[in-house]
């Protein structure tokens, strides 16, 4: 699967996550939903991307980990904090990626299969950012901003398959992505068009370089693997909106 081919699945997980962000008080348990979906999506094709050993477990702790970390952000944001819940999503599935390693039959590759596993599980569970960004959102009446950045990623990943060199092609994602996260900022969360504009360059950056680098595995054009490559970045941008979230409401 070439990257013409990722760009529309990425691009509709990211515009899944801006329609169910705008529809009102039940939005953190859709979000929830559908960061569940993005991680076992991302889980199932991990071992096939970095071309991991003992795939079963390493699919079984990475899809884990994006799944129950969006339910644990769901039902526990509000009594421990955002930090904290982050935090405690990513130590269950590390501690789950060393008793994965200590159960296998298979001895071979432990290095490989330990620290695969391990990055695996920071971006699906950094993924649960999404559901507290969403649960902070409802409550600051801020859940036009959720959205705003969830669509200016769908525009990013669209853009990021254009038929263009690597720099071109970078640089008309992050473009259109900020001009579509500056704009829908401002019309659907009232925030300003400087702030609006930094959130927009950071989000659009952070998602395209995600892209890119798992995009540049060997093993990127398998369509396994292809749904770790699109999924990657909308993971990732869930930091960067639970900051904007907070930041700017």
């Amino acid at each position: 699967m070439i990257a013409p081919e990722r760009a529309p699945l990425g691009a509709a997980l990211a515009l899944l996550m801006a329609l169910v962000a705008l529809t009102g008080p039940l939005s953190p348990t859709l979000v929830a939903l559908t960061v569940a979906l993005l991680g076992v999506l991302v889980g199932i094709a991990w071992p096939d991307l970095l071309e991991l050993p003992s795939a079963p477990g390493t699919r079984l702790v990475v899809a884990g980990t994006g799944v129950l970390g969006a339910l644990f952000s769901l039902v526990v944001a509000e009594r421990t904090g955002a930090v904290a819940a982050v935090i405690m999503v990513c130590a269950v599935g590390v501690f789950a990626s060393f008793v994965h390693q200590m159960v296998r039959r298979e001895r071979s590759r432990l290095t490989d299969s330990l620290t695969g596993t391990v990055a695996g599980v920071m971006l699906t569970g950094l993924g649960s950012c999404w559901v507290l960004a969403q649960s902070d959102a409802v409550g600051t009446g801020r859940t036009g901003l959720v959205a705003a950045i969830a669509l200016g990623l769908a525009v990013t990943l669209l853009a990021g398959a254009a038929p263009l060199p690597s720099l071109p092609r970078l640089l008309l994602a992050a473009l259109l992505g900020t001009a579509v996260i500056t704009l829908l900022a401002g019309v659907l969360a009232g925030v300003g068009p400087v702030p609006a504009a930094a959130t927009g360059l950071v989000t659009t950056v952070g998602a395209s370089g995600s892209h890119l680098l798992l995009g540049s595995s060997l093993m990127a054009r398998r369509p396994s693997a292809s749904l770790a490559v699109a999924g990657a970045p909308v993971a990732t941008v869930g930091v960067m909106t639970l900051l904007a979230v907070n930041l700017l409401t």
